[in-house]
This record gives structure tokens, C-alpha cells and sequence, in this order.
């Protein structure tokens, strides 16, 4: 273990200095776009009777003035990460980490706290938005500018830091009070492993529960504890993560922002079966459509932690979204992959049963050499007609390949689905992709946590 000291207090400053007018421009509307993503991302996880189920046990509502509610804000994370919409950090400084996990996951870890309190009380859009950026930016930096230890899961061990900032950015408190924040936070982390998910562990997504409640508790006692021992640098250099580049977590606050090497996913599954589906699109478009009795067989030919998520994904609708073949098979039957495609009563429907297995996936050595700059998948479907073949280097949706603001707010609004009223989401819609100007202290994103909370009830 290196001998490395965070320096805290350079990020504590920059959380208590840091206000909505401060935010560049283009990292203003990307984060506005993010939260937008990851308000469907949460909301469509809300859907999934099992996450409600986990609602009702936890007391979700409980007393709506309590300032850390263990029910929602718990219930609230595992829901923002159940779709596996989620997004994450594509940048690490150590390139050529394998495997090629993402940085840091923050944004669904910051919004249970953050919807907690726009539901409470006066809080205007700005300020929200300004609170979610700023959590979401020391949040992936962490994510950046450690590595994480092989085998591990990052949902859980950045997010109570992500969470801490968030709120503290919220309360407007002093820079000493923010560094303690981000200390306590710090010192809270969860040793998860990525082989849960993997299998269909649908625990994996309380990580993320927990870390926002953890995260909340930081910021509400930060300013009543005194911190006496530093875990944080022993934690993030040598138990949970390693390698800390302090350049990373704390160069350039406020003039480098981390947030624009965020990726936002096409579709609501593991990153590491992307390149598939992209590709998979491509070669049904040449194809003509075809039905799904049409197809005979799909062979996906992709890297190596890809080709290892060949399950038929039966276990749980979490392994289903690290199964290529269920996932290739809801394409197809559906054209698309969000909330509606696993959600119970349409997990087993027999169109996609069937087509499960006639999808076949391997590993091309060639694909694996080129991790991790690339990413690459071949994908190719027969039929009766013939056979058509596309190939992808990477998924879309990374910094350099964005999705469009049509496509995110497609996203947005076929994940939401049915859950909230049309004219909730038609208002969050124009806030966070129209040309609202900063100060106009707007309240659509009060007006949508009050109409979640009514709606979890």
C-alpha cells in the first residue's frame, strides 16, 4: 500500500464553493441529461413488484420529515439500479485494467437522498441539478482515480461519497463540514462482488440502497461528528481500491470535469453485452425485420468477459440483463430493451423462450486482444432466407458515440412507462433537455419526487 494522503479539504472546498452558476455550460446540460436518464433508469425499477415488495417491508415513506429515511432511500437505490440502466464512468487512468468494469456508478446512488429532499421541502430545480452534478463529479473521480480490486462490484463503494457531496452541495454547508461529509461517507464502503450479478443475485442492487442511505447519514451528522481517524486512505489505497491518483481525485476542481466521460446505456442490461445488441441491431435492419419464427439461429461472436454471459438467464430478471441470449432474444421480439421487457408476466413469454435457444456465443481471441480500448462483437443471423453479419468495435453510448437527446428521452419515457402521470413527465422532459435557463428557480423536479413518493405509497 502506497503512503497516500486524500486531500479532502481540497474537495470539501470545492463542494461548499461550488453553486449552479458555477457549472460550465456544457457540463450544465450533459448533467441535466444524465439526471434525466437516470430518473428513468429509477422510476422503471419502481415497476418491478419485487422492489415494491422491498418498499413495503423497509416502510418506504415512514415519516416523510425524518431527514435520513432508511425505507426510501434503500428501496429507492436498489430500484435505480434494478433495470441495470444505469449509468457509469467510462475513463480509468490505468488503461489497461482487466476487467474492463466501469469506474464508478454515483448517479443512482445520489438520487434517493435527492428526491427525499425535493419532496420535503423548498428546493428549486437549479439547486438539484447543481447537488446531482456535483455528487456525480467527486463520485466518478474517485471511481477514476482508484481501481478497484479484481472480483469487485462498484455499486456501493463510491456512491456514499457520491451521496455525501450531493447533499452537503444541497445544504449549502461550509467546506469543513463537506470534507467531513466526504470522510464519513469515504469510510462506509462495500466490499461487493461483481460474480452476484452475474448469477442473477438481485441483492446487488440493495448495494446501491445502502450506499445512498450511508451516504445521507454522512451528510446529516457531518456536521456533529469530529473525525479522529482517517480510514478513508487505508480504505481507497489497499482494502477496497488501490492505486490512488490524486491528480484524478482532486486536479482541476471545477475547471476538469469528470462528468463528460460518462456513458449513458442504450439499453437496460450489462454494459459487456452491448457491443452484441448494437451489433445485433445492424444485422436485423440488413436482414429486413425478420419475425421471430423466421430465425433460425444467432451467433454472437464477442471478447471474453462478454462470451462468459451465456446463461440462458432464467433465474432472476437481473440474470437475465448478463444473459447475451435473453437479452438478443427480448431484441428481437420487442426491438428494444427497457423496463417492459422483463417485468413478470413477460420474463417467460414462449416467442422469447424459443428464441433463447437458438442463439449461440463465443469468445474470438482477436476480439479479446483488442480489451481495453475496444470492445468488439460480430453478430450474425440466419433465417430462412439467408444469413446477414454485423460487427461493432464498441457500444454506443460512451463519450465518443453519445446517444442523442431524442434517444435518452426515448429511453426515459419507455422505461417510466405507465408508472407517473403524462403531464409529470412531459414537465421533467422540457426542465432537463428544453432551453430553461439557469435562475428561474423552477419546481418540476419537486413536483415529480412528490408525485413518486405518492405513487410508492
Amino acid at each position: 500500500m502506497n503512503e497516500v494522503k486524500i486531500d479532502l479539504t481540497a474537495l470539501g472546498c470545492f463542494v461548499a464553493a461550488t453553486g449552479a452558476d458555477d457549472i460550465p455550460d456544457e457540463t450544465w446540460t450533459f448533467g441535466r441529461l444524465l439526471l434525466l436518464d437516470s430518473l428513468g433508469a429509477l422510476i422503471g425499477g419502481l415497476r418491478y413488484p419485487a422492489v415494491r415488495r422491498l418498499g413495503e417491508t423497509l416502510d418506504v415513506v415512514g415519516d416523510p420529515s425524518g431527514t435520513v429515511p432508511f425505507g426510501w432511500t434503500t428501496t429507492l437505490g436498489a430500484a435505480a439500479t434494478w433495470l441495470d440502466a444505469d449509468s457509469g464512468g467510462s475513463f480509468h487512468q490505468a488503461g489497461a485494467r482487466i476487467p474492463p468494469v466501469p469506474t464508478a456508478h454515483p448517479a443512482p446512488h445520489v438520487l434517493p437522498g435527492l428526491l427525499h429532499a425535493l419532496a420535503r421541502g423548498d428546493v428549486d430545480d437549479d439547486a438539484a441539478i447543481a447537488a446531482f452534478v456535483i455528487g456525480c463529479e467527486v463520485g466518478l473521480r474517485f471511481g477514476a482515480g482508484t481501481s478497484l480490486r479484481p472480483g469487485l462490484h462498484p455499486h456501493g463503494i463510491h456512491g456514499p461519497i457520491a451521496t455525501a457531496v450531493a447533499l452537503s452541495a444541497l445544504n449549502g454547508v461550509d467546506a469543513e463540514t463537506a470534507t467531513r461529509a466526504i470522510e464519513l461517507g469515504g469510510s462506509l464502503p462495500l466490499a461487493a462482488t461483481l460474480a452476484v450479478p452475474m448469477r442473477g443475485g438481485t441483492v446487488r442492487n440493495l448495494w446501491t440502497g445502502v450506499g445512498s442511505y450511508y451516504g445521507a447519514l454522512a451528510a446529516a451528522t457531518a456536521a456533529d461528528r469530529v473525525v479522529t481517524d482517517r480510514l478513508i486512505d487505508e480504505l481507497y489505497d489497499g482494502v477496497v481500491t488501490t492505486d490512488v491518483d490524486i491528480d484524478e481525485l482532486t486536479g482541476g476542481l471545477g475547471a476538469r470535469w469528470r462528468m463528460h466521460e460518462s456513458y449513458i446505456k442504450p439499453y437496460a442490461c450489462a454494459r459487456w453485452v452491448h457491443p452484441a445488441l448494437d451489433a445485433l441491431h445492424t444485422a436485423l435492419a440488413e436482414a429486413g425485420g425478420p419475425l421471430p419464427s423466421e430465425i433460425t439461429a444467432i451467433e454472437v461472436e464477442t471478447f471474453a468477459f462478454a462470451a462468459s454471459l451465456d446463461s440462458r438467464g432464467a433465474e432472476s430478471d437481473l440474470h437475465a440483463r448478463f444473459s447475451i441470449p435473453r437479452c438478443v432474444a427480448s431484441v428481437v421480439v420487442d426491438g428494444r430493451l427497457d423496463a417492459d421487457g422483463f417485468l413478470p408476466g413477460r420474463f417467460e413469454r414462449p416467442e422469447v423462450a424459443m428464441l433463447v435457444d437458438r442463439v449461440h456465443v463465443r469468445e474470438l481471441p482477436e476480439f479479446s486482444a483488442e480489451l481495453p480500448e475496444r470492445r468488439p462483437a460480430r453478430v450474425t443471423v440466419r433465417t430462412i432466407a439467408g444469413r446477414w453479419t454485423a460487427e461493432v468495435p464498441n457500444a454506443r453510448g460512451n463519450p465518443d458515440s453519445a446517444l442523442t437527446v431524442e434517444e435518452v428521452v426515448e429511453k426515459f419515457l419507455g422505461n417510466v412507462g405507465p408508472f407517473l402521470p403524462c403531464e409529470v413527465l412531459d414537465q421533467i422532459v422540457d426542465t432537463l433537455v428544453g432551453p430553461t435557463a439557469r435562475g428561474a428557480r423552477g419546481t418540476a423536479l419537486r413536483e415529480l419526487a412528490v408525485a413518486v413518493r405518492s405513487a410508492v405509497v
